[in-house]
């Protein structure tokens, strides 16, 4: 198996419309990863509660709004990117050095959401996972199961379909707790034995990336460190030069 750290993707726009194995993929080397919540709650303190019961009194209202970050820390090696642009067209599979690849990335961060080939739209990240959808275990999974034997599912803010029949319509809590190593007809991710992502179809956070920055290091030649955070949102892309 290959390093467990190569779990973290970034895809291109252009994959929403096709691709195959790690075309419009980019892999990333991470060695720590941070997710945030940041819950909007309107809260408003109450006129004069403090006077009437001897203790103010704040009442607080759940609209519903949250703001979501992945930040991922780690380095860049030298990797292949395979770019296709069209259907028809041949897929473009060359080996960037880790400053080319960096330079790459900051390119792509720079590019708008009209350009399909240039901007990063999704970040997929695999995690181990014991329990599904209904609050089984997986098929060939139970409590003693060892973490490097669980299986794998995609990162989301999902809830389980068990948790709230009300959203389970809408929140896909069925599919991004269907293992990676599934292939129905949910469109699930699916690796191979260097840990590579292979569906077409895969499922992530949508998005778009806040920020990326980079180091570069003597000590830590010829890698190069970056830094990355990417904030979940459905992202308005048509292009009207189309």
């Amino acid at each position: 198996m290959a390093d467990p750290n190569y779990r973290v993707f970034l895809e291109l726009q252009r994959r929403n419309e096709f691709g195959n194995g790690q075309e419009n993929r980019i892999s990333l080397l991470a060695s720590d990863l941070t997710v945030s919540t940041n819950k909007t709650v309107m809260n408003l303190g109450v006129p004069f509660s403090g006077a009437v019961r001897g203790e103010s009194l704040n009442l607080a209202m759940d609209i519903g709004m949250a703001q979501k970050t992945v930040s991922v820390t780690g380095i860049l090696l030298d990797q292949y990117i395979t770019k296709r642009k069209g259907e028809g067209e041949t897929a473009k599979k060359r080996r960037f050095t880790s400053f080319e690849l960096a330079q790459l990335i900051h390119s792509y961060v720079d590019a708008s959401t009209f350009q399909d080939d240039q901007n990063i739209n999704k970040i997929v990240i695999l995690i181990p996972s014991r329990v599904d959808h209904e609050f089984e275990y997986h098929n060939n999974t139970d409590e003693n199961t060892d973490l490097s034997d669980c299986e794998l599912i995609p990162w989301s803010w999902k809830n389980r379909e068990y948790d709230n029949d009300f959203t389970a319509a809408v929140s896909g809590g069925k599919s991004y707790f269907t293992p990676i190593s599934a292939r129905d007809s949910f469109g699930d991710l699916d690796v191979d034995e260097d840990n590579q992502l292979n569906n077409t179809t895969s499922l992530g956070i949508t998005g778009f990336i806040r920020s990326f920055s980079t180091t570069v290091s003597g000590q830590e030649f010829p890698s190069v460190q970056f830094q990355l955070e990417f904030e979940e949102a459905k992202v308005i892309a048509d292009n009207f030069l189309d």
